[in-house]
């Protein structure tokens, strides 16, 4: 087995996931992008500043979710949106060597009252500010990580 494979990933966490809906009334945002390969990010953002962490996961036991935080990049937002950095005013990427370990559940939860139930992953231990993220779309790629430009995948 090759050393950059991961040893475990949960298929169930694979993909897009976003604070928004569970953040009503908050003016700040988290987001994670888990690649099926055990690579990934995460974010926090609000419309003035965007701090991108880059990250490997794995899941060594059941339930249990090991981020391992490998650079960290802040700027603003570009003018894309709050979803992607813009060169010109970003931080160079610092490296990191922080190893979290959350315990986790996916499921159904109701974002706001009266609203519908959403796919959930929720953390016992807040992930970037949050401790609930609804399902975005399953299919992502390193591509789609907002510091791919200044931090390109290896």
């Amino acid at each position: 087995m090759s050393e950059n494979l991961p040893m475990h990933v949960d298929d169930l966490l694979v993909g897009h996931w976003s604070s928004a809906p569970f953040s009503y009334g908050v003016m700040e945002t988290s987001e994670l992008g888990l690649l099926a390969d055990g690579r990934g990010w995460s974010s926090w953002f609000n419309s003035g500043a965007l701090c991108v962490t880059r990250l490997s996961w794995i899941c060594p036991e059941p339930g249990i979710v090991e981020l391992r935080a490998q650079w960290i990049v802040e700027g603003t937002p570009g003018s894309e949106g709050v979803g992607s950095l813009t060169p010109a005013s970003t931080q160079p990427a610092e490296p990191l060597d922080e190893v979290t370990r959350h315990h986790y559940a996916v499921g159904s939860a109701v974002p706001m009252p009266g609203g519908e139930a959403v796919m959930t992953l929720s953390f016992e231990e807040p992930v970037e500010f949050c401790h609930q993220y609804a399902r975005g779309t399953k299919e992502i790629r390193a591509e789609d990580d907002p510091a791919r430009l200044l931090l390109p995948y290896q």
